[in-house]
């Protein structure tokens, strides 16, 4: 393992990487051993090499606080682990929610927030959302309701690149996203990004031009990228610029069709911290590439917190 210098010492006490969600049936092979070992915990698995996960299941249903402290538990043994969750569809896509919806989701998270395992509860909202006057009075109503837990905000449309709407932003004082997409139309343009109390956060999205805007394409379809090392270079360097400003830095790879965000995510690690990291045999077995930074190490056998190894 190469030596780390001060800079990406400081650098990794402050970054959360990983991807986002844990339950893919894809990641069978790619990902996760198979066939699948009995009592086998994908997410325990996971916990093993990335210190984030970003959870997307909360984006379709509020959990109860049973099932967040469940989360919980299956993770206590990586001191460094965080969640951060995506607030619920009805909050970001819709107009219609209602403050008992948004306080049966705040008492979800405090299940993570108490127990220091929440990193930010992410506003995502969807490239329709303008800024405009309706679209902030919709996201102050949110913000709220959420003022209990750390928010990071998540939009598409390239109208919230004006002055005026970077002074609105800068008002309200929250982290905002910097976002890789495919750059289609009035698209938010990538590299750039707000740190807020919850810190820096950055969501890759990958950049499948075809599927991006398709009726018809499902989420798997979308979400079908691989990055090559020349498109994670540069955000490589922003990262490293807001770890040097920012307490908590979260990078969430979100590109996870067959485990593509996973292996991205090691990718990118990489580069920001340098040396060997563990890897999941299966992934570096569906990824060759990544055999020059990786070494293969499995949770399972009794190896131990690998990413706390380094």
């Amino acid at each position: 393992m190469v030596p780390l210098e001060e800079s990406q010492l400081s650098l990794e006490s402050r970054l959360y990487i990983g991807p986002a969600g844990w339950q893919y049936d894809d990641w069978y092979d790619p990902v996760y051993p198979s066939p699948r070992p009995r009592g086998f915990d994908p997410l325990a698995y996971l916990a093993s090499y990335f210190n984030l996960i970003e959870i997307n299941s909360t984006f379709y249903r509020i959990p109860s606080a049973a099932t967040c402290r469940k989360w919980v538990s299956r993770i206590e043994s990586h001191a460094r682990f965080l969640f951060t969750a995506k607030a619920h569809q009805s909050f970001t896509h819709r107009s219609d929610s209602s403050p008992i919806d948004r306080g049966e989701f705040v008492h979800a998270m405090a299940a993570l927030h108490d127990k220091e395992r929440l990193g930010a509860v992410l506003l995502q909202y969807p490239w329709s959302f303008r800024f405009a006057p309706a679209s902030r009075q919709r996201l102050e109503s949110l913000l709220g309701d959420l003022r209990a837990l750390p928010v990071a905000l998540e939009v598409r449309h390239a109208s919230w690149e004006t002055e005026e709407a970077q002074t609105y932003l800068q008002s309200l004082d929250i982290a905002v996203s910097g976002v890789d997409q495919p750059l289609l139309g009035e698209s938010l343009r990538p590299y750039r990004f707000r740190a807020g109390p919850a810190g820096a956060y950055f969501r890759l999205h990958g950049r499948n031009y075809r599927n991006w805007f398709a009726p018809d394409a499902g989420r798997d379809a979308r979400y079908d990228y691989l990055y090559t090392p020349d498109e994670l270079s540069p955000w490589a360097d922003v990262i490293k610029a807001a770890g040097s400003a920012s307490e908590r830095v979260f990078v969430v790879l979100n590109n996870h069709f067959r485990g593509q965000a996973p292996a991205n995510a090691l990718e990118l690690q990489a580069m920001l911290l340098g040396g060997s990291l563990p890897a999941p045999p299966a992934l570096r077995r569906a990824f060759p590439a990544l055999h020059a930074h990786t070494t293969p190490l499995d949770p399972t056998s009794g190896e131990g917190d690998l990413f706390e190894s380094r």
